[in-house]
């Protein structure tokens, strides 16, 4: 059976947000060779192996080095890349895949099967970040010089949408073996159509063109450099003086002048990504699910929306982690409410007060019956995520109109990455803010990832170390059903249980936005977050229209 290319025709909704006639321009213009691309990122990455990092912003850097079996397209169908072609066996439980020939990683060691197989046997073998969203993976065995087998103890439902998984990409297993783990964290070697060069942490890396690279006729570009630069203002000014080509992240009070302005292109897109706040159940009041429902019901989020979102840059969210686009979504509102778990103050009140807590002594801060007060300390970065902190704020001032004291801690990017990777016994944030994406466009990803009991950190990214045996049956289920009514149904039911549950507090799901000038063509932007250009092209007649002689 040919699974050769999978629609997800939600991503293509969203997808379709995108400028068609920016598209269309670039789709009609012949492409031209040479220059460098210069990419203003949000953020630093912590580390440059896959097997250890699934921040968004490090997927956008190894993109340009290394590549999966199979990629995301802009209209959200899963593609071939270093597989050509795969079949499943009549069980569901194995997946061969036919490799491209005649392709070399960077340190001139070749790609074939055993390079395949080594990739996620060793994933296995040394519980990569991403091995969640591999559950009852067995074995991958090499067939021939390029075929590969990759066996599962149940059928995968997920399998192919989750290989498009950018930390899923093949690294070379000669260089990770020579070098190891540690090394791999700032050198990236893969196959892609980029070779690195040069890396400063926290400052830029550079990558130079490939000149074996096996697309022939690819890349276009000669380079490409990716800075840091934290502060989105400061990202905004670098694009409009034609310092960086694109960047990411604007706020979405820039972007009304950027579009204004005829040199710079701005497309948004709603993304898969949802904002919430991680509760730690081992923290006993959080252990309580009136609690947690009084916090989600306490959380004015038409109020995010728009005081932090300018009515923009974020949507109210209809259902548990899932946003429209992902497979399986359902509209899991009330009839007549415009969010899950709508503000409503006295119900917060209300549900406080039956789980024990109330202001005793009358200070505004409730006790419980021992008379011990709420008081919790939020963890956050500022900047890590658009709005990150102003969203910690409101949710502190949120909290305090319920009666409970919240102190906020801000956390620099590397001490808030080493914070949330604690398991329950070592973590010390009682909640944390954070943002889900799903960057597969399929449930399975958060089903094994984020909310199974075996995916506690630090092994997953369960970071509320939530436990639930409905859930984990549920997860389980979906994982391997293979009919689409059965697989969409179990999906549907595990959204139930998280509203029942309330085990994190739900907020809007984050718009992504791309600015670009307008002499770049073929750059992309994706609502899985990611903004790949490793075939973009500059056009060199309209940037010295535009005064950039660089």
């Amino acid at each position: 059976m040919s699974v050769h290319r999978i629609l997800l025709a939600g991503v293509a909704a969203l997808a379709a947000c995108v400028v068609a006639g920016d598209m269309a321009s670039a789709q009609d213009a012949k492409p031209q060779y040479g220059g460098e691309l210069i990419y203003a990122q949000a953020g630093e990455q912590f580390s440059l192996f896959p097997g250890r990092n699934l921040d968004s912003g490090a997927q956008d850097v190894w993109l340009y080095a290394c590549e999966n079996l199979v990629e995301m397209k802009e209209d959200g169908s899963i593609a071939p890349l270093l597989a050509k072609s795969w079949t499943v066996s009549p069980d569901r439980k194995m997946y061969t895949f036919q490799l491209e020939p005649g392709v070399k990683f960077h340190d001139g060691s070749p790609f074939n099967a055993e390079a395949v197989a080594f990739v996620f046997n060793e994933a296995k073998a040394k519980k990569f970040i991403y091995s969640s969203i591999l559950e009852g993976f067995d074995t991958a065995k090499a067939e021939g010089e390029h075929s590969v087998s990759m066996v599962f103890t149940s059928p995968f439902a997920a399998l192919i949408p989750n290989l498009a998984f950018r930390p899923l990409c093949i690294f070379s297993p000669t260089a990770y073996k020579k070098n190891g783990e540690q090394w791999m964290a700032t050198n990236i070697v893969g196959t892609g159509p980029f070779i690195q060069k040069e890396f400063a942490k926290g400052e830029h890396i550079r990558f130079v063109k490939n000149p074996d690279y096996w697309q022939k006729g690819k890349p276009y570009l000669d380079a490409v450099k990716i800075i840091v630069v934290p502060d989105p203002a400061v990202r905004a000014a670098l694009l409009e003086k034609g310092e960086v080509d694109r960047t990411v992240r604007l706020t979405d009070f820039d972007l009304p002048r950027l579009e204004k302005n005829k040199d710079i292109k701005v497309r948004v897109v709603p993304s898969t990504r949802q904002y919430y706040v991680a509760l730690n159940h081992m923290v006993p009041a959080l252990a309580h699910v009136n609690v947690r429902k009084a916090f989600n019901y306490a959380m004015d989020k038409a109020g995010i929306v728009r005081s932090v979102f300018a009515d923009r840059g974020a949507i109210l969210a209809k259902a548990p982690t899932l946003t429209e686009g992902v497979y399986g979504y359902t509209d899991m509102r009330k009839p007549g409410e415009d969010t899950i778990f709508p503000f409503n103050l006295a119900r917060a009140k209300e549900l406080m007060k039956n789980a024990g807590y109330e202001d005793r002594n009358k200070d505004g801060v409730v006790e419980d019956v021992k008379g011990n007060k709420l008081s919790l300390n939020l963890f956050t970065r500022r900047g890590g995520t658009q709005g990150d902190f102003q969203v910690a704020q409101l949710v502190q001032t949120f909290l305090k109109d319920i009666g409970v004291e919240v102190r906020i801690q801000v956390l620099e990017s590397a001490a808030f990455g080493d914070a949330i990777k604690l398991g329950p016994t070592e973590a010390k944030y009682d909640m944390v803010l954070l943002s889900w994406g799903i960057p597969t466009a399929d449930p399975d990803e958060p089903m094994m990832l984020f909310t199974l009991t075996q995916a506690w950190k630090p092994v997953g990214a369960n970071r509320m170390f939530y436990s639930s045996e409905e859930i984990d049956r549920l997860s389980m289920l979906a994982h391997s059903e293979i009919d689409d009514t059965k697989r969409k149904d179990y999906v549907k039911q595990w959204m139930a249980e998280l509203l029942r549950d309330a085990p994190v507090v739900y907020l809007p799901t984050l718009a992504l936005n791309l600015g670009s000038r307008s002499y770049l063509h073929d750059d992309r932007i994706l609502a899985v977050d990611n903004y790949p250009a490793p075939f973009a092209w500059l056009d060199k007649d309209e940037m010295k229209k535009q005064g950039i002689r660089r």
